[in-house]
């Protein structure tokens, strides 16, 4: 049986390697070793590339879609649905699992996954092979034969994510990817008002023990070099055992790997960021959202500036440069709270500082605030939020568009508003990885790591 996956994302910023994608494939293929699957990555395979997979007849294409790329998702679906009608279209990834049924109301798509998609599209590959009853695979939305939308009873997740094999690397094309990712854990035990993350994962937080993800750092390595590693959890370090262990183990490889992640700043002490720095941490991102305590209460983020503020500091004294993520227009937000994250921006001593405006995504409480308190600007679906300019779908009362425009605009002029950063500066970092690819080739890690960080650095100032 041969498969098409597809990576719709040629709006992203980075080239990165997607790594649910590559989960399905090791999944299905572990249970049955028969099925064949080839790759589109719409951001770095060629036109001639792309022509020639979407000419190709699959017995099933499966394609995911995050709600920022789901446009591209639907034009590349009903191209394909127009050469091929009889092949089954299936949808999944964030968007899915955040609009649920409603997304197959769109006629490209056959099928729909929520939620961890590994079990659920195996059984999916053995219906269409005629050996499993639909209405048994759990995680799934359908159209029946009178056209009728089926929702499936949602999955559970699974239990024990260090039996999942590791993603199929072999059907990306590794050499043109700058960095080597993974994921070290799934979901989030926190509740943070303008995250839906729990649509997908739920909020049982579930870890990959740290000699598993060894292996897996040791198994990219050796087959396909040593460049920088970035880990794309929620949060890396809700178990501090785990992260003590990880580092000792990484440090005992003597593989010398550079790496990065997401944590919560208030999970970290001297001990653990010593370690981390030790281990070839470089930076970490924090999701700050905002520098005032109260909005912090209402967001549900159970942390004060003055916690967020020690825990930079800590960091940076260890030598890891610290990525501040803000945000604008979450529940007491303000113009004058804005402003106070602005400075706190500028005075805390965080390496990059990036700034975004809240989207109320359905099945997130922040949805329910603006439905409850506030006002929706557009009637628009939230696969087009990231096309508002500027990005600005709702107002309350204590925040109103134009005060919204009067924060954007400082965030702006501070130099921190992430959406407007375009790819005019970005062929510096993408020659910080492209080059840095080629020293570790020739001297190993450590010159090609010091460059890369070097070049990162410039790169980061040249955002100010």
């Amino acid at each position: 049986m041969k498969i098409g996956l597809i990576n719709p994302n040629k709006v992203i910023k980075y080239p990165g390697i997607h790594i649910g994608l590559g989960y399905l494939a090791s999944y299905a293929m572990k249970q049955d070793d028969t099925i064949q699957f080839q790759l589109l990555d719409t951001r770095i395979d060629s036109t001639k590339e792309q022509e020639n997979f979407l000419n190709t007849k699959f017995d099933i294409l499966g394609i995911t879609a995050t709600s920022q790329v789901f446009d591209e998702a639907l034009e590349i679906s009903s191209d394909y649905k127009s050469k091929f009608p009889d092949v089954p279209i299936c949808i999944g990834g964030a968007h899915v699992s955040t609009v649920k049924s409603d997304v197959l109301k769109h006629k490209p798509f056959d099928f729909a996954i929520s939620g961890e998609g590994e079990e659920t599209f195996y059984e999916l590959i053995k219906h269409v092979k005629g050996e499993y009853d639909i209405n048994l695979i759990t995680g799934l939305f359908y159209r029946n034969q009178l056209s009728k939308i089926v929702a499936n009873p949602a999955r559970a997740v699974i239990q024990n994510i260090d039996e999942i094999p590791f993603p199929a690397f072999e059907i990306f094309k590794i050499n043109k990817y700058p960095q080597h990712r993974l994921t070290t854990s799934r979901g989030c035990p926190f509740n943070c008002v303008f995250c839906n993350s729990r649509s997908i994962w739920t909020n049982k937080w579930r870890k990959r023990s740290a000699q598993n993800i060894i292996d897996e750092i040791t198994f990219l390595i050796n087959k396909y070099g040593n460049k920088p590693f970035v880990f794309n959890d929620d949060s890396f370090n809700i178990d501090l055992k785990r992260v003590h262990e990880f580092c000792d183990k990484l440090i005992a490889t003597k593989l010398n790997p550079i790496w990065s992640t997401s944590i919560r700043v208030d999970r970290i002490d001297e001990e653990i960021a010593k370690k981390m720095k030790a281990s070839g941490c470089y930076c970490v991102s924090i999701g700050i959202e905002s520098a005032n305590n109260d909005v912090l209460k209402l967001m549900s983020k159970h942390i004060t500036k003055e916690k967020i503020y020690d825990g930079i500091q800590l960091l940076r004294r260890t030598g890891i440069d610290v990525t501040g993520q803000f945000m604008i227009g979450n529940p007491g937000d303000t113009l004058e709270t804005i402003k106070e994250s602005i400075d706190f921006a500028n005075n805390s001593n965080l390496s990059s500082v990036e700034f975004y405006t809240a989207l109320p995504y359905p099945d997130s409480d922040l949805y329910t605030f603006v439905m409850e308190h506030g006002k929706m600007l557009t009637d628009v679906d939230c696969s087009q939020y990231h096309k508002i300019n500027p990005r600005v779908v709702y107002e309350t009362p204590e925040f109103p568009y134009d005060d919204k425009i009067k924060a954007i605009n400082l965030a702006i002029e501070a130099g921190y508003y992430h959406a407007l950063l375009t790819d005019k500066k970005n062929w510096l970092f993408d020659t910080a990885k492209d080059f840095t690819k080629l020293v570790l080739k020739i001297t190993g890690p450590k010159l090609g790591n010091n460059i890369y960080l070097f070049l990162r650095k410039i790169y980061n100032t040249s955002k100010k």
